[in-house]
């Protein structure tokens, strides 16, 4: 019982952050066109948010793995709750400017890192090995529904009403979030799965530490297997999205409206991905939803990049989405299956610091991969080609990790296909 009241707290203040997050990621960018026109202000206090994932990916892994996960949820809440009452309180007082939102940004995004992070180490700490896949199936569409649902939509609405309105609400919800993670019983210690107090080594040296996660990483053949295709994922996904939106201007001829309907459908195949992974995890092994995820969505952006029609990209869209969540659904719980406790923080930030280190990568290379295309041919097809990129690296690498994956020790291979 005391399980299943701690599961509905976390999801309580898991969803009630991501949809204040909404609302401010909505708001923000009208409040930067108040302040400044110079679009390079605005990228650096949106850059500003994004940056404590590379700086502190790490380290945040280490302290994980070390303290409460518990405390380390409440110093999240409890610091987002007081940066979004600050920035409240700047915005109607008229005393908020670009680098003074850059800092507030740069520290909301630094207690994401944590918040984010621990989550992630606690779920198997509440559920079954076995509902792993339904569990992070139900954060995952959690966070879809209230942050880039419920949170943008209304977000864009309130801001009618009044800028501060979005990030006082966000504020509030943050205040309730907390409430709810102070409520939770237990600590969640390191590889404790009964969440009672138990004594942990002292961190001696933090950079030894961080380096273990690391080296656990590199030295387990499927994980880095695994990290390797991860980097490859995330990069290839991250060319096509810098240039997705002249891809929809100015192959399928639509305005912003349609933009954000077509964006809405792959939000929705995010949700139901979100929600048949469980099931479809009965059905077939963790192996064979992550080679096939692989596969589709080489395919289906394939055709994307081969038409012109948008409402057939509006239904490749939706199934993309779909088997992009299936894919980061299924790979989460496989770290939290096959990787001790005491060790998934260090682990699982290795994955977050290459996912996000990686994507600023990408979106350089999306942008520099069209233009040296425009050299040669036309605008149509150099915006399609990130798409036919991605396909063929997609399907190239599925092919690779199926032959990898032959090779693999006989315990290794019951842990990946449990």
């Amino acid at each position: 019982m005391k399980i299943k009241s701690n599961y509905t707290k976390l999801f309580g203040a898991f969803s009630l952050t991501f949809l204040g997050d909404g609302l401010t990621l909505a708001a923000v960018p009208w409040l930067i066109s108040t302040l400044t026109s110079d679009t390079l202000y605005a990228s650096v206090t949106m850059t500003a948010l994004r940056l404590p994932w590379l700086l502190f990916s790490l380290p945040v892994g280490v302290l994980i793995d070390r303290y409460s996960r518990k405390h380390m949820l409440i110093g999240a809440g409890f610091t987002r709750m007081l940066l979004l009452l600050g920035l409240t309180l700047c915005i109607w007082g008229g005393w908020v400017s670009i680098p003074i939102l850059a800092l507030f940004m740069f520290g909301i995004g630094l207690s994401r890192v944590v918040f984010d992070s621990t989550v992630q180490t606690v779920i198997p700490q509440l559920v079954d090995e076995s509902k792993l896949e339904k569990a992070n199936g139900q954060f995952t569409a959690g966070q879809l529904i209230t942050s880039d649902i419920l949170g943008v939509a209304l977000g864009g609405f309130i801001i009618t009403l009044h800028i501060v309105f979005p990030f006082a609400i966000d504020a509030v919800t943050a205040v309730v979030a907390l409430l709810f993670l102070i409520s939770l019983k237990g600590n969640f210690y390191p590889g404790d799965t009964e969440t009672t107090k138990k004594e942990v080594r002292p961190m001696k040296n933090w950079k030894r530490e961080m380096w273990s996660g690391i080296q656990y990483v590199y030295h387990d053949r499927f994980l880095r297997g695994l990290a390797i295709l991860s980097v490859t994922i995330t990069l290839m996904y991250s060319i096509i999205l810098a240039t997705q939106i002249f891809f929809v201007r100015d192959v399928l001829q639509l305005d912003a409206f349609a933009f954000g309907i077509l964006i809405s459908i792959a939000t929705i195949g995010s949700i139901v991905g979100s929600q048949a992974v469980a099931y479809m995890r009965k059905k077939w092994s963790t192996k064979q939803l992550i080679i096939s995820s692989i596969l589709c969505m080489g395919i289906i952006y394939g055709v994307v990049g081969l038409t012109t029609n948008a409402y057939m990209v509006g239904g490749l869209y939706f199934c993309a989405a779909f088997f992009i969540i299936v894919y980061n659904v299924t790979r989460s719980s496989i770290l939290q299956r096959s990787v001790p406790n005491e060790m998934l923080g260090r682990v699982g930030s290795v994955f977050r610091f290459l996912s996000f280190g990686i994507s600023a990568i990408g979106t350089l290379l999306g942008g520099l991969l069209v233009r040296v295309s425009e050299t040669t041919f036309d605008r149509v097809f150099s915006l399609q080609l990130p798409y036919l990129l991605l396909s063929l690296i997609y399907i190239l690498s599925g092919l690779v990790f199926t032959m990898k994956m032959k090779n693999r020790s006989e315990s290794q291979q019951r842990n990946f296909n449990a």
